[in-house]
């Protein structure tokens, strides 16, 4: 049981989770050991791998649980749809889209939670956040007495009926908290927005089992607040910090840990030709919300040049397409751990200071 108490940063146990499209990555950090001595796994992400499950069965499915990732499973349940009967919970269903009456035309079909059990099929429940990894850790002799469990994952909020999902994230996530530092993308506890259903889902889910601290952050700035870590990009003041992940690439233009500029785009339509240009006009504080919009992206907002930069860095599981932009950040000397240490950071910052 969580018992509230005044911390130090040399007694606090976190377990910090960062769930993308391809990967979940995972450190046991404590001060005494650091980042290089802390606990790692990288392991399948919750949405490939229920995907993975869909695809496997023959028979008609029955869907329940938390609001979790899209990406590779929603894929895989609209192919089901089209041989195979597909049932899901409303909770379960927002995976698809936050609109129900859009799932419903996918043929997918809504049902309450009472009714789960008395559907035949496969029954696949769905989360982002897998209790059985305490189980796991606890079985090589970890300590899973945690005080803080820190979550990022990618939401792009439910959007306001004519918004698009893409501008409903960068308008009500990201560009707002241009001006402030890197840890006002990170939500300590119930403050997570009602409108963030996919982060909501995860604190929701966790909290029902574990009384400590919940950190919940979206995947890009952890992942760049993470790569402040590396000793390279530590020393500049003045920096463009860019987190090429498997769906989706962010750049943010930094002074300090203050963001003055950022943009956000789709990983698959980028190339280092492409990246180059939109760091280029970042810097120089020319980018603007339509030319990134209109090409596919996000969005992009900017409140101070920075130009040059002192450093430019590359975290993310696609960075090697953009060789060459910058360097290569690896804090505490693991690439994959980048989302981690970001919101380790974060749980200092806001639970320490």
């Amino acid at each position: 049981m969580f018992v509230e108490r005044e911390w130090s940063e040399y007694d606090m146990n976190i377990l910090a989770v960062d769930i993308g499209a391809g990967t979940q990555d995972i450190m046991v950090y404590n001060a005494d050991n650091g980042f290089e001595n802390a606990y790692k796994l990288v392991l399948p992400s919750p949405t490939q791998v229920f995907a993975a499950e869909v695809r496997r069965a023959r028979e008609d499915v029955v869907i329940y649980g938390d609001t979790i990732g899209g990406g590779p499973f929603s894929n895989a349940v609209l192919n089901h749809c089209r041989k195979y009967k597909v049932f899901m919970t409303e909770r379960a269903a927002r995976t698809i889209r936050d609109d129900l009456s859009v799932v419903k035309e996918h043929g997918i079909q809504i049902i309450s939670e009472d009714e789960v059990g008395s559907i035949n099929g496969k029954h696949i429940r769905i989360t982002d956040f897998n209790p059985e990894l305490l189980h796991m850790l606890a079985s090589f002799g970890v300590n899973t007495s945690f005080d803080v469990i820190a979550i990022a994952v990618q939401d792009h909020g439910v959007a306001p009926s004519g918004v698009s999902d893409r501008e409903n994230r960068f308008r009500r996530l990201i560009e707002p908290r241009v001006g402030s530092e890197l840890e006002s993308f990170a939500y300590l506890d119930d403050a997570v927005p009602e409108y963030l259903s996919r982060m909501r889902s995860v604190w929701q889910s966790v909290k029902q089992w574990y009384d400590g601290h919940i950190l919940t952050m979206d995947t890009g700035p952890a992942a760049v607040l993470g790569s402040l870590e590396d000793e390279r990009v530590r020393k500049h003041t003045n920096r463009i910090c860019i987190n090429a992940g498997n769906a989706h690439t962010i750049a943010f233009s930094l002074k300090g840990t203050r963001v003055v500029g950022v943009f956000e785009h789709h990983t698959r339509m980028l190339d280092r030709d492409k990246l180059g240009y939109y760091v280029n006009k970042l810097s120089e504080g020319r980018i603007g919300f339509k030319e990134v919009f209109d090409d596919g992206g996000h969005g992009a907002v900017v409140i101070e040049a920075n130009n040059p930069p002192g450093i430019i860095s590359l975290t993310g599981p696609k960075r090697s397409k953009m060789s060459g932009l910058g360097i290569f950040a690896t804090p505490g000397g693991d690439m994959m751990m980048t989302g981690p240490v970001g919101l380790i950071k974060a749980v200092e910052s806001l639970i320490l200071t």
